[in-house]
């Protein structure tokens, strides 16, 4: 017997809905606003009424069975009545008649399985609609008996037999080909195996678990392919690869390509920003104005039937099918995701506040797994997600060009900042509390906004500068409606009358980072850098109880030749007077160290201070051919570094410490043979940063550490993890600082390689 998992929702989705795609009617801007306008009504009904009422059926078909479950917004036994209920914020009236079918039909359908278990002659059914800034209610009253009921629950059925057919079918052939699925690599390397067993240990145990490798070991396929083992053996139901680069993503595809190669026949689906994979950019997202939204549901189930039979579905096989359909193929991928066993995608569709595959999660009952790929990325890019930015510069120059409703809403959110300005604060300032008034008048915006969005469907694309606004706005109240003792408001004054800015800054996302976590059956987070072990499990929202391992280097001491350079002193302060001796240093090591070079820099004007005077040197560049990056390069000119190094032998490349080419870069063999690191990375000191060290300082005793040592280190770290990338690999690296003697700083330094002072 084949079991299936499904909700309700997803159900009805597929079987009920019609027409186009229209975004205009989203029933709130958050989650969190959904909940409280439900509460609202909650309180308005009768004590017999019974909140979030669960519901499951049992359907078979052949050797399937259907595990159909979900929760009714309501359910009055003593009025026979089930109520649906959708938050909005235009007027219902506006609200296409195929919007609110697809609704009922929900409705229909939880009031089919409580007839169904209560042996009820019949049930009357509605769908409310609820306006969150009228506070009204806007209801949909019909009555149905228990056999129109059915009739309507055995027709939604048959038109999921066809699909759930194909999805039994596309089962069996999964299990039996994960369960002969062999490494795809032959032999596992040294350190593999290990990463292995762990995975598929915290999978079979539904745990967490945190694992540092070195840098080539190969942790993609490490972790990949227990996963997917674990999935043939039902110890999950799917699996989500997260990256926070390009790279990681083509990693991760290359590996799920190699593995269907070997004869896995699983699905998969890589997902890619909407900016990225838009087939009409520009035009609005509903049928009036875009081709590829218009008829988008009548054509969907030949599109999906194809895309799960196809296997990998990177972002060309996405876009190839969506062309052959004629439909929007970045919905196509939100679509897919109920359906396929395995999602690739960036942090943001897992951890931001308005994560895709993240809610997903959180309503569906199939076991997820996370495969966190990079981990050391993950606090950063989670203070990024859960803060906010507002300047009333951009609000004055929006409200210059809004409609005469937007334009009323906006000058409410000018007097709130108004009101801030004219405070006693100096020029800037940190605090623990929101401004209320400040709050609702954003939410007025947002209340304008949306309801012009309803009457006219070519708002969006007409009004680009204020819907950019309108989405930092919904950004701004997410964040407020998370709101907690690790967040500070931020205002500052800047120039001008124009010149106040407003920051919403999270200084530790761990607690909104547990709580994703916490979706998933099982988490591995996993890295060449994260160390301290206590710091980053913390602030990456793992258990106390998560597993923390650091494995042992497949690779030998000798393969990279670690130089300290102790004696030049890079310290912000210092760097006019260590310029000269730097420059002869990085000369002199770009001269004993044969092959291609990256030398990382602190800054972009340290970097080009040294290199003027290393210039000088004619002798050095009648050797080395030279590749400097510069701030603001294109992806074009930032490829020309590795076409550079793909072509010769020689090159010297001048890069900065912590960016694009500091770590997640492949680069094995002759590609890189050696890196210089000037100075340990430590984040320049300013007031935000200060605030974060005052933070870790009161959270866990160690701000500075958490604030500025640690993350220093760890981007040394990967900058050094660019050249051993094989076991036939070999090189040399220099570390220039004087901190490099200080024990604090050593310490941390990986402890695969020996260092010479």
């Amino acid at each position: 017997m084949i079991e299936f998992s499904l909700s309700v929702r997803d159900l009805v989705a597929f079987c009920h809905r019609s027409g186009d795609i229209d975004h205009r009617y989203t029933p709130s801007p958050s989650a969190e606003q959904g909940m409280e306008g439900h509460q609202r009504l909650y309180r308005r009904r009768p004590d017999s009424y019974v909140r979030e009422y669960p519901v499951r059926y049992l359907h078979r078909q052949g050797d399937i069975q259907l595990q159909l479950r979900g929760r009714a917004d309501g359910f009055d036994p003593a009025r026979g009545l089930v109520e649906e209920i959708k938050t909005c914020r235009v007027d219902p009236g506006k609200i296409p008649a195929s919007v609110s079918r697809l609704h009922l039909a929900q409705a229909r359908i939880y009031a089919a399985l409580i007839a169904e278990e209560q042996s009820l002659d019949g049930l009357a059914v509605q769908l409310t609609w609820f306006n969150i800034d009228r506070d009204e209610e806007a209801p949909l009253l019909q009555y149905y008996s228990r056999a129109e009921l059915q009739e309507f629950l055995a027709g939604t059925l048959a038109a999921f037999a066809d699909w759930l057919g194909l999805l039994g079918r596309r089962r069996r052939d999964r299990q039996a080909s994960l369960q002969r699925l062999d490494f795809p690599h032959g032999e596992f390397r040294r350190g593999q195996r290990v990463v292995a067993e762990l995975v598929y240990k915290c999978i079979d145990q539904g745990g967490q678990a945190m694992l540092e490798a070195p840098t080539g070991i190969g942790k993609t396929a490490a972790v990949l392919y227990p996963a997917l083992k674990a999935l043939g053996r039902h110890k999950h139901e799917a699996v989500v690869f997260v990256t926070s680069r390009t790279v990681g993503r083509r990693s991760a595809e290359d590996c799920l390509g190699l593995m269907a190669r070997a004869g896995m026949d699983a699905s998969s689906l890589s997902l890619t920003a909407k900016e990225s994979i838009c087939f009409s950019p520009g035009r609005a997202c509903h049928g009036d104005d875009c081709p590829f939204a218009r008829g988008y549901y009548d054509r969907l189930p030949r599109a999906l039937a194809e895309a799960v039979g196809h296997g990998v579905l990177d972002r060309p096989a996405v876009e190839t099918i969506a062309r052959a359909h004629q439909i929007c193929p970045y919905q196509l991928a939100l679509d897919l995701l109920p359906w396929v066993d395995i999602v690739v995608a960036d942090m943001h569709y897992v951890y931001s506040l308005t994560a895709g595959v993240g809610s997903l999660m959180a309503r569906d009952e199939r076991r997820w797994t996370i495969l966190l790929d990079e981990a050391h990325n993950l606090p950063e890019r989670a203070r990024e997600m859960y803060s906010a930015r507002l300047s009333k510069a951009e609000l004055m120059r929006v409200k210059r060009s809004s409609s005469p409703e937007a334009k009323r809403a906006l000058e409410k959110v000018n007097r709130a900042m108004l009101a801030l300005q004219k405070e006693d604060w100096g020029e800037e300032v940190f605090r623990e509390e929101l401004p209320a008034g400040l709050v609702n008048s954003l939410g007025d915006v947002v209340a304008a906004v949306g309801r012009a969005m309803a009457d006219d469907p070519r708002f969006v694309p007409a009004n680009p500068q204020l819907m950019n606004f309108y989405f930092a706005l919904l950004q701004w109240l997410r964040v407020a409606e998370n709101w907690g003792r690790e967040y500070r408001l931020q205002l500052k004054r800047g120039e001008g009358s124009q010149g106040l800015s407003l920051g919403l800054n999270c200084l530790d996302p761990s607690r909104l980072l547990a709580r994703c976590q916490a979706r998933a059956h099982a988490v591995i987070a996993f890295s060449a850098t994260l160390s301290p072990q206590h710091w980053m499990r913390q602030l990456t929202g793992l258990d106390e109880s998560a597993v923390c391992r650091r494995l042992d280097s497949p690779f030998s001491e000798a393969q990279l030749q670690v130089e300290l350079e102790t004696a030049i002193d890079t310290r912000y302060r210092q760097r006019d007077r260590s310029a000269p001796e730097l420059g002869r240093r990085l000369s002199r090591f770009l001269r004993e160290a044969p092959g291609n070079c990256i030398v990382y820099f602190p800054s972009y004007r340290y970097l080009g201070a040294v290199l003027a005077l290393m210039k000088e040197d004619e002798s050095l560049w009648r050797e080395r051919r030279l590749w400097q990056q510069l701030p603001e390069q294109s992806l074009e000119d930032r490829d020309g570094l590795f076409q550079a190094l793909g072509n010769h032998d020689n090159m010297a490349a001048f890069c900065i410490l912590g960016g694009v080419f500091s770590e997640g870069i492949d680069l094995p063999g002759e590609l890189l043979s050696a890196v210089a690191i000037v100075g340990v990375g430590l984040p320049q000191v300013g007031s935000e940063r200060e605030n974060l060290r005052d933070w870790y300082q009161q959270a866990y005793g160690a701000g500075f550490e958490y604030a500025y040592l640690y993350p220093a280190m760890q981007k040394v770290d990967q900058a050094l993890g660019r050249v051993v990338r094989t076991t036939t690999d070999n090189g040399r690296a220099l570390l220039v600082d004087s901190r490099y003697a200080w024990p604090a700083y050593r310490s941390l330094l990986p402890p695969w390689w020996s260092y010479l002072d």
